[in-house]
C-alpha cells in the first residue's frame, strides 16, 4: 500500500537529496531541468578601495576627474561576491559594474577632505555613468562651506542598473569648486552591491 509522504513520521523522513555533501549555509538551486545542486548565495559583497595618493585642487567650476589608486593600507576585496572582478578599475580610475545584471545596484560611500580657500565655497561630488557611449552625471552631494577651513566630506550614494547604458559602461568621479585653489584629498570609497536575484556559488 502506498504512503502518502506528508503521512510518515517526522522522524522516518529522510533528508533531501545531496544534503550529506552541502556545507553549512548552503540551499539547494534547481536547475530547471529537474535536477539541482547546493550553494551558497550571495546577495552582498562589499569592498573598500583606499587612495594613497595625492591631493587635487580643481580649476574654478571645471569638473575634475578623481583618482583612487587603491594602494591606500585599508584597501580589502575580501568581501566581495566571490567569482566577481573588482568593482574599482584603479589603472583606468572607473568603475566597473558590467558583470551585474539589470535590477542591481551599488551603494558607495565617498570620504573626502577639503580644504576650502575664502568662505562661501561649494564642492561637488559627481559620478558620470555610461562612459563611452551615452554619459550622464549625478550630483552625489555638493558640500557647502561658509568658511575658510579643512572639512570631511561624506556621502552615501546609490547607482542602480536600471539600463545597458549604466550597467554595460565604466563610471568615472569627479568634483567641482565654486571657488578656485580648493584642496580635495580623495580618501576612498567604500562599495556594497546588492544583487536583486542572489548569485549561487
Amino acid at each position: 500500500m502506498a504512503i502518502e509522504h506528508n503521512a510518515i513520521a517526522d522522524g522516518e523522513r529522510h533528508e533531501p537529496k545531496g544534503i550529506a555533501s552541502a556545507t553549512a549555509n548552503q540551499v539547494y538551486v534547481a536547475n530547471g531541468a529537474g535536477s539541482g545542486v547546493w550553494k551558497t548565495p550571495y546577495a552582498t559583497g562589499v569592498e573598500d578601495y583606499n587612495h594613497a595618493g595625492g591631493a587635487l585642487s580643481p580649476a574654478l567650476g571645471v569638473k575634475t576627474q578623481v583618482l583612487n589608486d587603491a594602494a591606500g593600507a585599508y584597501t580589502n576585496t575580501a568581501y566581495k561576491i566571490p567569482g566577481y572582478p573588482d568593482i574599482w578599475n584603479p589603472s583606468t580610475n572607473q568603475f566597473n559594474w558590467s558583470h551585474l545584471t539589470l535590477g542591481d545596484s551599488v551603494d558607495i560611500r565617498f570620504d573626502f577632505t577639503v580644504t576650502t580657500n575664502g568662505t562661501h565655497n561649494d564642492t561637488a561630488i559627481i559620478i558620470r555613468a555610461g562612459v563611452g557611449a551615452a554619459p550622464y552625471d549625478l550630483t552625489a552631494i555638493t558640500g557647502e562651506w561658509q568658511a575658510s577651513s579643512t572639512y570631511q566630506l561624506t556621502v552615501w550614494y546609490s547607482v542602480y542598473m536600471g539600463d545597458a547604458n549604466t550597467l554595460d559602461n565604466p563610471a568615472e568621479v569627479y568634483i567641482m569648486s565654486t571657488t578656485a585653489g580648493e584642496i580635495v584629498q580623495c580618501n576612498g570609497w567604500y562599495v556594497r552591491t546588492n544583487k536583486r536575484i542572489p548569485e549561487y556559488v
